[in-house]
C-alpha cells in the first residue's frame, strides 16, 4: 500500500497554511533499485525516453525526418516499457497518442506531432510531479541508519541520530553549566563537545571518499574555533563562548544540515512502516 505524506507549511507572514502532498511510488519501483537490483533498469528507461524525446523534437525542427522516425520509435519502445516494468503506471500512459505521434512523424504532420507530443509529454510530467521527488528520496538518498559512529566519550558505536543527540546535548550542557556557574562541569562538556564534533568526520568518509569534505568542515579553522571555545569556557567568557559556537553553527553544523538533514527527515517519514 502506498503512503501519502502530508506536510503542512505555515507561512506566518500571511497566516496561510499550505498542504503539500507527497505520494510514495508503487512498491514495484523498488525492484529496479539497490539492493534488489544494481542495473537501474527503470531509471535507464527514463533516461532513454527523455533522450529520445529530445532527439525526436530536434530532428522534427530540422526537418530531418529519417532521424525523427528513428527517435520516435525509440521513444515509443521505452514509453511502453514503463508500463511493463511498473504495471501500476500503465494506466497513466497515453498509448493512443503515442501511436498517433509515430504516425504523425511518418506523415510529416506538424500539427499532429505537436498535439500528440504534448499529450505524451504531459503524461510524463504528471507522473514526475507525483512520484519523482519521493522516488529520489527513497531509492537514491543513502540511509543514515546504515552509518555508525564511534563515540570518543562512551567508547561505543552509535547510530548517527543517537550520536548527534549526544553531541548537541554536550553543547547545550556547556551553556547550561556555564550559566549556572558550574565551571568544572562546563569545561568537561566543552571538551566532550569538541571531541564529538571532531569524531563526526567518521560519517563523511562513508560517502565522501576523497577526504575533501573532511578537510573543508573538519580542518584547521574548526580546530582553532574549538580550542578558542574551550579556552573561553575555562575563562568564563560567555561572549567568546557564544561567538565561537555561532561560528561553528554557521560554518559546520548548518552547512551539513542544509545538505543532508531535510532529505534525511523526509526519507525517515516516507520509509516508516
Amino acid at each position: 500500500m502506498r503512503k501519502l505524506a502530508i506536510i503542512s507549511l505555515s507561512i506566518f507572514s500571511i497566516a496561510v497554511a499550505k498542504e503539500v502532498k507527497l505520494e510514495t511510488p508503487p512498491e514495484n519501483v523498488g525492484k529496479y533499485y539497490p539492493p534488489k537490483s544494481e542495473k537501474f533498469e527503470f531509471l535507464n528507461t527514463m533516461y532513454a525516453m527523455s533522450t529520445a524525446f529530445t532527439g525526436l523534437m530536434t530532428n522534427v525542427q530540422e526537418k530531418d525526418w529519417k532521424n525523427a522516425e528513428k527517435w520516435v520509435k525509440i521513444l515509443e519502445e521505452n514509453y511502453i516499457k514503463v508500463g511493463k516494468l511498473v504495471p501500476e503506471f500503465d494506466k497513466g500512459l497515453r498509448k493512443n497518442e503515442m501511436t498517433a505521434l509515430v504516425n504523425a512523424v511518418k506523415n510529416k504532420d506538424m500539427q499532429g506531432i505537436q498535439e500528440n507530443a504534448q499529450a505524451v509529454g504531459k503524461s510524463c510530467s504528471q507522473c514526475h510531479q507525483k512520484y519523482m521527488l519521493t522516488t529520489k528520496i527513497i531509492y537514491h538518498y543513502p540511509s543514515w541508519k546504515m552509518i555508525n559512529i564511534d563515540d570518543p566519550i562512551t567508547r561505543t558505536a552509535l547510530e548517527t541520530e543517537d550520536y548527534m543527540k549526544k553531541m548537541t546535548d554536550s553543547m547545550k550542557k556547556l551553556r547550561v553549566y556555564l550559566d549556572d556557574n558550574k565551571q568544572e562541569k562546563a569545561v568537561l562538556e566543552a571538551n566532550n563537545f569538541a571531541k564529538r564534533l571532531k569524531a563526526l568526520s567518521q560519517s563523511c568518509s562513508e560517502c565522501h571518499t576523497n577526504k575533501l569534505s573532511e578537510q573543508i568542515y573538519f580542518g584547521k579553522d574548526m580546530d582553532e574555533k574549538l580550542n578558542a571555545l574551550i579556552n573561553a569556557v575555562k575563562s568564563n567568557n560567555k561572549q567568546e563562548v557564544n561567538k565561537n559556537l555561532n561560528w561553528i553553527s554557521v560554518n559546520n553544523c548548518s552547512k551539513c544540515h542544509n545538505t543532508h538533514q531535510t532529505t534525511a527527515i523526509m526519507k525517515d517519514i516516507l520509509t516508516k512502516p
